[in-house]
């Protein structure tokens, strides 16, 4: 369900620029969770191959969308490396 919310999102916000041309991305705030996963039937849970393949391409589209330079989506003023400063990241 959160994945679907998450897809609709990002569906619509291209929308939403494209009906203010002049706005600047100061910031982004992404909620998320993880890839496919085992089940607890299984006992450790951990990420599945295809759960793994799903967080790097989640990270890339974020990463060619908000930290490329020619992209109209660039977060002003961030650097494109790393940088723990910039960035904040939390899980429950």
């Amino acid at each position: 369900m959160l994945s679907l919310l998450i897809i609709a999102t990002l569906l619509v916000s291209p929308l939403i620029k494209a009906q203010s041309n002049s706005s600047t991305v100061v910031a982004v705030l992404l909620i998320g969770r993880h890839g496919d996963r085992t089940s607890k039937v299984q006992g450790n849970m951990q990420l599945t191959t295809l759960g793994k393949n799903q967080a790097f391409n989640s990270g890339s589209f974020f990463r060619s969308r908000y930290l490329n330079n020619s992209s109209p989506n660039f977060i002003a003023d961030v650097d494109t490396d790393y940088f723990p400063d910039q960035v904040y990241a939390a899980s429950p």
